[in-house]
């Protein structure tokens, strides 16, 4: 894999409240999650990137902290903080609640952003925004949505070019995500073929 001058930014703004615990500081084997995300993406960016409102969990990553601009309003103001704070124009967005990653599909991801301003996995009937690629120029249209109060992380799609990316043969845990003790537990028991 070869590093792309691109940003990893890493959502951890969340306050895990289906969780009851801080999904991101979570152990899978001997690592965070938060831990297995920087590995995996590490290697192929250029520079790393927690978006967080929580700084003093997250110091001993020693990696920049960034807090939301606008408290509240979910992933896509930590989408907005996170491009605000990078100093590339590709960027790759990844919550920290992400434990099987793939850096085969974010490198994927960065690459479609030559001819697009966005690429989104689209897996299993739906969109995986929060692990996906997006040009510092969708700032504007991003923080148009949040004047707007319309905070899907979708909200802004239709005004950019965007590359949804339909056509992904992965395992569908690359793209699984942890919101309950349940999914906690899912992913502790998981095998995966690395």
């Amino acid at each position: 894999m070869k590093t792309v001058i691109a940003t990893g930014i890493i959502l951890a703004g969340g306050n895990s409240s289906r969780m009851g615990t801080n999904k991101a500081l979570l152990k899978i084997g001997q690592k965070t999650v938060i831990e297995k995300v920087i590995e995996e993406i590490r290697p192929i960016t250029s520079e790393l990137i927690v978006v967080t409102n929580h700084f003093d969990e997250y110091e001993f990553l020693g990696l920049p902290l960034v807090a939301d601009k606008r408290k509240g309003m979910g992933p896509l103001a930590g989408l907005e903080a996170g491009l605000l704070a990078s100093s590339t124009e590709k960027n790759l967005l990844v919550a920290c609640d992400m434990p099987f990653i793939s850096q085969t599909l974010a490198q994927l991801l960065l690459e479609q952003l030559s001819q697009n301003d966005a690429a989104v996995p689209y897996v299993e009937g739906r969109m995986h925004p929060l692990f996906a690629a997006y040009r510092k120029s969708c700032l504007p249209e991003i923080q148009k949505s949040l004047d707007e109060n319309q905070l899907r992380m979708r909200s802004f799609f239709e005004r950019i070019r965007l590359k949804v990316m339909d056509e992904l043969k992965i395992d569908t845990m690359t793209l699984f995500n942890m919101n309950e003790p349940s999914e906690y537990e899912k992913a502790v028991q998981y095998k995966p073929f690395k």
